[in-house]
């Protein structure tokens, strides 16, 4: 139980007042404690005097306890401030869109609306829920496609957004109290002032708009107020913005290779099928050969003359040569190598500022000037951390005791410079207890688990072989899922089997199938029985594994256990299920269960990248609802519909739903562009509905050079980095068990210890405890294995690099 536990007990609130109170009694200990948390988190939105201190005037003692308190209240309310943000970016995909709430936006012809207005909807109900005859005959169509998302009336979303705007408007005064109610110190110069400075501006703005009632700029606040609560996102933006001027090197080389095959191109096609259709000018040109470069109209748009004459395709192949084959690359390659820097600098920054915080700290602490801190000055910080920062997870004090062991390496009971300095590597480090892990078995049945029979047992269940068996189960399940299905596979009406979703084991498929089932129910049974379930679901094929056969029992319970409610489309989904059951197989390859080790490191990390390009595709999304929300329709009344209807390639494809009517279908738009895939469909029909052309063309080229080239190349970027960086470090958990100096034992990831003696200093403690590296950042670079090395190895490091 950790302390911050004991913190709900009655009994122990006293005690840990009386604790505080003793540590607060040092000098610097305050102080201390939190440049040691910003150590550890590696980053500092102010220095330590643009924050309010509550240990060092201790005549205003009520403001003094409101900055600790609100302090706790800001760091435990962030995850819910941050879901409330959420909650406002996602207003804008289910409330009425702005473009059709007010009749008079709407753009029809005299005749094409009944004047009716609904406060629920706007008039926006009764666009989209219009169906008719279109004027190519087609019946019962949408006049006005989307995507059915509008759940919410204007009042409900208004409503939501009030609440949430409260909400983060409470949180901004608890931070406001954080910082002592000194305006001077909340708008701190730096990260502190414009991040404050945003939200405050974005809470009025939005307030402002529920009490006028205009919500046009609303998606693209509630946008702006969620990125200032997302320290990951914005990092990755900060990389993304940096990285643009030297991508700005090969696109300018683009745009000169473009323009001067335009010009060339507007003079040899000149008068010709050619020039007419692609280059009869010196911008249509341009916008040619840039689709080209898009491979959207390739080879189409050298059709008309290559037709003619065969040498005109070294005029194309040439320019693909050189704008796609290889200027596009390079802007990749020098995309890479900027991210690659950009991850060693946020490392080497991340780095010296532990480092410089450490060393602020330790001055702190070491009053006397000895070069030393003392056991109880560490003490004294750990009591602090536990109670006054949230960020840092509360500490027992057998854990207390093992993370000063593992500073004092020379067991002198005291702390030196060098010792302190891993102080933020400590703090990382996740302990449990080797007794945690202990099975049912051998907690209630010890007599059992010492007998030879369930010893062999065990071993047997942990050796390589029980895989191989369950591996030959899987491809025999495999054999008997793909002669099940075969009939369906192979395009057969299977619809007319009386034994096919008929609800019961009645076929010698459906018997070997619920075999395969009990089957994995006993694997499951005895790896928890032998392993326990603690250390069974740490491990994600195990964790798969016991989804996937949970979900398969109860799914098969509901479909064959006689009852009314059995249905075909549970029985497809069980059917389904069984299918990725099978995936199993591939962790029985090598080289699937690295790339899956590696895809499990680095996709939580890739959210904050994939965040950016989220954040740009729906500013563009809003946008788009702005500029084109109602032009695409098939309502013959709409102004813009005749204009439409001469898309032909628009209307041959049948690209109603890809429009801008709504915020999904906006978004899916801007996704087909990322695919680039017939991206000019979807722009000449916008051209001809709007009779704007460049403008429509500015959009898309504009999404173009942001999300599809821009952001496109930061993942791949981050791709990349993140396989080696994280190939390198799997092969490195994957090494022999290495013993520390006699230490600790690393395995994995993971290292065991003997509690009692560590690095030379004696903690009183008699119990083995296992030891996971957890940063506070999801950096992709850290080596866990090298991290504990460092801890357990008796020479202290003065630079850590776990940070």
């Amino acid at each position: 139980m950790t302390e911050s536990t004991h913190l709900l007990s009655s009994k122990r609130i006293p005690q840990s007042i009386s604790e505080r109170q003793r540590a607060l009694k040092e000098s610097g200990v305050g102080k201390a404690a939190h440049l040691i948390k910003d150590a550890v988190i590696g980053h500092q939105e102010a220095p330590y005097e643009g924050y309010y201190d509550p240990y060092e005037n201790e005549q205003s003692v009520t403001r003094n306890n409101i900055s600790v308190i609100c302090g706790r209240l800001v760091v435990r309310l962030r995850g819910a401030v941050t879901f409330s943000s959420w909650v406002l970016f996602m207003l804008t995909f289910f409330e009425p869109p702005p473009w059709c709430r007010d009749s008079s936006n709407l753009l029809l012809d005299e005749g094409g609306h009944d004047g009716t207005y609904s406060h629920e909807y706007g008039d926006c109900k009764q666009l989209f829920d219009a169906y008719g005859t279109t004027e190519d005959g087609e019946e019962n169509q949408e006049l006005y496609p989307s995507s059915n998302s509008m759940w919410l009336t204007i009042y409900q979303s208004k409503l939501i957004e009030l609440v949430c705007v409260c909400f983060i408007s409470l949180f901004m005064a608890f931070a406001f109290a954080d910082d002592g109610f000194v305006l001077r110190l909340f708008f701190y110069p730096g990260y502190k002032r414009w991040t404050h400075a945003i939200q405050c501006i974005v809470l009025v703005c939005l307030l402002t708009s529920a009490i006028f009632d205009n919500t046009t700029c609303n998606p693209f606040l509630r946008m702006l107020i969620l990125g200032t609560f997302l320290r990951k996102f914005q990092l990755e933006l900060w990389t993304f913005l940096k990285m643009i001027p030297e991508m700005m090197v090969p696109l300018s080389m683009l745009a000169i290779v473009v323009v001067f095959y335009a010009w060339f191109g507007v003079v040899i096609f000149y008068d010709s099928p050619q020039g007419i259709a692609s280059f009869p000018n010196l911008a249509e040109g341009m916008w040619s050969l840039w689709i080209c470069v898009t491979t959207a109209n390739y080879p189409d748009v050298m059709m008309p003359s290559y037709n003619e004459h065969r040498g005109v395709a070294l005029y194309f192949i040439s320019f693909m040569v050189l704008s796609f084959f290889y200027l596009m690359n390079l802007v990749l390659a020098i995309s890479v190598n900027a991210y690659d820097d950009s991850i060693e600098s946020r490392k080497s920054s991340r780095d010296k500022l532990s480092k410089k915080l450490l060393l602020e700290a330790y001055s702190l602490l070491d009053v006397n000037g000895e070069d030393s801190v003392s056991r109880k000055s560490i003490m004294h910080v750990m009591t602090i951390l536990n109670q006054d920062i949230p960020e840092i997870r509360g500490l027992t004090d057998d854990e207390k005791s093992i993370m000063y062991a593992l500073l004092d390496k020379d067991g002198s009971n005291t702390i030196s410079l060098d010792e302190f300095l891993v102080f933020s590597s400590v703090l990382l480090l996740k302990l449990a207890k080797k007794s945690d892990y202990a099975t049912f078995v051998e907690i209630h049945l010890p007599s059992v688990s010492t007998s030879n029979s369930y010893q062999c047992l065990c071993k047997y269940v942990k050796s390589k072989r029980f895989e191989n068996v369950m591996e030959i189960v899987l491809v025999l399940n495999a054999l008997i899922v793909a002669a099940q299905d075969y009939p369906m596979l192979a395009g057969h009406d299977v619809s007319h089997d009386p034994h096919y979703g008929d609800g019961y084991i009645d076929t010698v498929w459906e018997g070997a199938e619920t075999l395969f089932t009990v089957v994995y129910v006993m694997e499951a049974m005895l790896k928890i029985m032998v392993n326990g379930w603690k250390r069974y679901i740490e491990s994600p094929r195990n964790a798969f594994d016991f989804f996937m056969t949970v979900l398969v029992v109860l799914a098969s319970a509901y479909v064959y256990y006689p009852n009314a409610y059995n249905n075909r489309t549970l029985i497809e989904f069980v059917v389904m299920a069984r299918v990725l059951r099978l995936s199993r197989l591939l962790f029985a390859i090598e080289k699937f269960r690295i790339f899956g080790a590696i895809s499990l490191d680095i996709i939580p990390a890739a959210a904050s990248v994939f965040l950016v390009l989220l954040f740009i595709a729906y500013s563009f999304a809003s946008a788009g609802m702005l500029l084109y929300g109602g032009v695409i329709s098939r309502d013959p009344n709409n102004v813009h519909y005749q204009s439409l209807m001469e898309a032909d390639d628009f209307v041959d494809s049948n690209y109603w739903a890809n429009n801008f009517n709504d915020m999904f279908s906006g978004m899916n738009v801007l996704f087909n562009m990322l695919v680039v895939n017939n991206w000019t469909t979807q722009s000449s029909g916008l051209e001809l509905a709007t009779g704007n052309k460049w403008l429509v063309r500015l959009y898309f080229l504009s999404f173009n050079l942001l999300g599809v080239i821009g952001i496109s190349n930061v993942i791949t970027s981050f791709v990349l980095n993140a396989f080696f960086q994280q190939l390198a470090t799997i092969n490195g958990r994957q090494g022999p068990e290495e013993n520390v100096e006699g230490e600790a034992v690393i395995s994995g990831s993971r290292a065991v210890f003997d509690s009692s003696v560590i690095t030379g200093t004696e903690t009183g403690l008699r119990e083995s405890y296992f030891a996971r590296i957890q940063p506070k950042h999801r950096d992709v670079e850290l080596d866990e294995r090298e991290a504990l090395r460092q801890l357990f190895s008796g020479t202290s490091t003065a630079s850590t690099e776990s940070n």
